[in-house]
């Protein structure tokens, strides 16, 4: 293997493999990550591999598949941050893969190298490989049972049918009936569209049913003994459609436009390159239609997944993430297209600059404690990359500079500001402290404090008081209390002050302000937590 070849085609994903690599040992985020990583430890010591619990309740909202991995991560490599994570960052690298996979059947093996690229250094997975949930695998699930059934319409082979079964097994054990709805969608509209219908009269599809069926078979069980027909009917129905037809309680208010602003800032660098190739697409359709051997595959899963999701009356933004492997595979093919220095080019260029200069400046004026080390080489990698920039032609003017660029931010975010950003989760900190110390069970409770990552980090499920005569009653002789200001105020109020306690600041990581990334006002935005001891 020559340089050359390394540097183009391997190098670039040894690049994304140390970003993702960089953020697995850091801590788990509340709510969902602390929340799913808890479940999967109580999962392993229960050795209860069917059914689900969360502080030893029944549970009913996720499938178990990211349960099931994290839990036999745990078995085979100990409990903590990177093993809890591992399972969904292998999964990522499926996603990668299969993207470009899928980039090259339709198009040819550049177009879905660039997509593989676009794809796993989008901010969108840095993101969902530090604060795993059930998307990291469920995007990467999908791309891969999109890539299968695109193999099997075009070559009729066995091994894509068997292969499109397994994704989708794999993406509804991982998240519901959207595992099997995008795919649906992507390949519904391409068939609608092209006129292909001859397609879906095919007997090898019997196999795909049969597969996924039999996938399903342990989850139903578990959720049939757990929970009797009303699991089956949450998990086939109620989690998913219900959000769209009103039948689940589900809802926060968001608009249908809520999934443009989050595409817009979770795609970067790639967002305008994504949209450029959508227009793109869309312009040349009417002359795609007329042509034998068009594909609407990919224009046809992003368009109505968005419309579907977008008509739920519960969204959050990693729901969207499903569709960007598309949208990559699109601004791809569509960068094929321009000329050297195209204005695409400098755009790129000048937003992904500002990006790392942006990122170098926040990094050094919110945590100046870690230093000038990262910002500095932030600055030097974005320089090095303009320079590079007028030394290459067209597609890769557009792509490399700021694939190096992000890669740099992605760096400067797992070693400098997620470091000094999660040792605000009180929760995390309070949990590790109770496992070093040993407090017995029984002698440290919760008044009014929430939260798993106690329950992972300290390796017990957390007592949490309704209220102060409950907790009262169970205060004695060396009881830890751990409680916010107002219920620490309250205790004291009813004449039960501790024999000393600790201050500890809290603050929601996943909910940035610009009041706390400011150190002169962060003081108003945290929250103040403490031990109590009697």
């Amino acid at each position: 293997m020559n340089l050359k070849h390394f540097t183009r085609n391997w190098l670039p994903y040894l690049a994304i493999a140390i970003v993702y690599a960089t953020g697995a040992n850091l801590d788990v985020m509340e709510v969902d990550a602390a929340q799913y990583a808890s479940m999967s430890l109580e999962m392993l010591r229960s050795d209860n591999w069917l059914q689900v619990f969360d502080r030893h309740q029944n549970y009913l909202d996720k499938p178990p598949l990211l349960f099931w991995l994290s839990a036999f991560s745990f078995k085979l490599f100990g409990i903590g941050n990177w093993q809890y994570k591992l399972p969904s960052i292998l999964f990522s690298f499926l996603g990668i893969f299969s993207t470009y996979k899928l980039g090259k059947r339709l198009y040819s093996e550049r177009i879905g190298h660039h997509a593989a690229i676009l794809f796993g250094s989008s901010f969108a997975m840095v993101m969902i490989n530090n604060d795993v949930k059930t998307d990291t695998i469920l995007v990467s699930a999908i791309v891969f049972s999109l890539w299968m059934l695109v193999s099997a319409i075009q070559t009729n082979r066995l091994k894509y049918f068997i292969g499109s079964a397994l994704g989708i097994g794999v993406a509804m054990l991982t998240k519901g009936p959207i595992g099997l709805m995008m795919p649906a969608l992507a390949i519904g509209g391409h068939v609608v569209v092209s006129g292909n219908w001859k397609a879906l009269l095919n007997a090898k599809w019997l196999v795909v049913v049969v597969l996924v069926s039999m996938a399903l078979v342990p989850m139903c069980l578990g959720l049939y003994q757990q929970h009797g027909t009303e699991g089956l009917k949450f998990y086939f129905w109620t989690q998913s459609f219900g959000r769209i037809t009103g039948h689940s309680e589900w809802s926060n208010n968001t608009t249908p436009l809520f999934f443009l602003h989050v595409y817009v800032w979770s795609f970067l660098p790639w967002a305008l390159l994504g949209i450029f190739g959508i227009l793109q697409e869309l312009r040349a359709f009417p002359k795609m239609r007329k042509e034998k051997g068009s594909e609407f595959y990919l224009l046809s899963g992003i368009a109505m997944v968005w419309l579907a999701l977008s008509l739920s009356r519960f969204k959050l933004p990693h729901y969207i993430f499903v569709v960007y492997p598309l949208i990559s595979i699109l601004a791809a093919k569509h960068l094929e297209n321009l000329t050297r220095f195209s204005r695409w080019a400098w755009v790129q260029l000048i937003l992904s600059s500002l990006s790392v200069f942006l990122l170098a400046f926040l990094l050094s004026y919110s945590f100046p404690a870690g230093g000038w080390a990262v910002p500095i080489l932030l600055m030097v990698i974005a320089v090095g990359a303009i320079v590079l920039f007028f030394n290459l032609y067209r597609s890769a003017q557009v792509i490399w500079p700021s694939f190096i660029m992000y890669v740099a931010v992605g760096l400067g975010m797992n070693l400098h500001f997620y470091p000094h950003l999660l040792p605000y989760q009180a929760d995390a900190y309070v949990g590790r402290w109770v496992k070093e110390t040993g407090i017995p069970e029984g002698k440290f409770l919760a008044f009014s404090t929430g939260g798993r990552a106690f329950d992972f980090y300290s390796g017990r499920t957390l007592p949490w008081m309704k209220d102060a005569k409950s907790t009262i009653s169970a205060i004695s002789d060396s009881t830890v209390v751990y409680a916010t200001e107002k219920f620490r105020n309250d205790l004291i109020k009813r004449g039960y002050p501790p024999k000393r306690e600790v201050v500890i600041e809290n603050f929601e990581v996943q909910k940035l302000t610009l009041e706390f990334l400011n150190p002169k006002t962060r003081e108003n935005a945290v929250k103040k937590r403490y031990l109590m001891f009697y």
